[in-house]
């Protein structure tokens, strides 16, 4: 009983340090909507699919809960933040020079993913759940932005958890207790799987750095629409990854 006591006044100290940011306005990044679906800007398709994208902003409700939070030890792969440990090579070296962090879940919410589902016909599905992804990633941005301007941090970068091998999302449950009462915030569940409910929804840590990073520098997954940018192959060896 004195256990559950404990983990219950933690996770409320946690909580009342946790910040939401409530107020972001949804974005429509129509040129990445239509670069990842491959259409010309002068089909019919495309003129559907762009009102598709006009209708889809009044479902998108973007909210973000995150901390900003100390590194108290670094280990060979891992970082203790906050008496939690985050096990990952590739996250303990990105965060070689870094002393604060920002544990995040940005999520756009539930109504466009279930209008997606709603709909009979695939290629509509299709379309909105791409909608749903640049908004999500457009979410993101505009959050990192606002970070940097408040905290005065010239650039930061952000690792997902489960975004690479390295850094399962097994460990979206450390991850989530980092930060506190995610649902009761922005009501983003965490579930036994470890997927989070809404599923447009992306956890990880923004973390300041020279060099911008991104997680596809790492995956080799070459046919993934999400990809920002190519596989580096000499980078995933220097990170430990690779043998070859």
């Amino acid at each position: 009983m004195k256990i559950n006591k404990f983990k219950h006044s933690a996770m409320e100290a946690r909580t009342r340090l946790m910040k939401i940011i409530d107020n972001l306005q949804p974005l429509m990044n129509t040129a990445e909507i239509r670069k990842r679906l491959h259409l010309d800007a002068d089909s019919r398709e495309w003129q559907d699919v762009e009102i598709m994208a006009e209708q889809a902003a009044a479902l998108i409700q973007p909210k973000c809960a995150y901390k900003a939070c100390y590194i108290q030890q670094k280990g060979n792969d891992a970082v203790m933040v906050e008496g939690v440990r985050l096990e990952s090579r590739v996250l303990r070296k990105n965060l070689e020079s870094a002393e604060r962090i920002f544990p995040f879940v940005v999520t756009i919410g539930a109504q466009l993913e279930e209008a997606a589902r709603a709909r009979d016909d695939y290629l509509e599905q299709y379309y909105l759940d791409t909608i749903a992804n640049v908004a999500l990633q457009d979410a993101i941005q505009s959050v990192l932005a606002r970070l940097q301007d408040q905290y005065r941090i010239d650039k930061l970068s952000y690792m997902n958890v489960g975004s690479l091998e390295d850094w399962p999302l097994a460990q979206q449950r450390p991850l989530f207790s980092l930060l506190g009462d995610v649902e009761g915030a922005i009501g983003v569940r965490l579930a036994p799987s470890m997927l989070m409910h809404p599923g447009k929804t992306e956890s990880g840590i923004f973390f300041p750095t020279e060099v911008t990073f991104f997680n596809c520098q790492l995956c080799p997954r070459t046919e993934c629409p999400s990809r920002k940018t190519d596989f580096d192959r000499e980078m995933a060896r220097d990170y430990g990854l690779t043998d070859e």
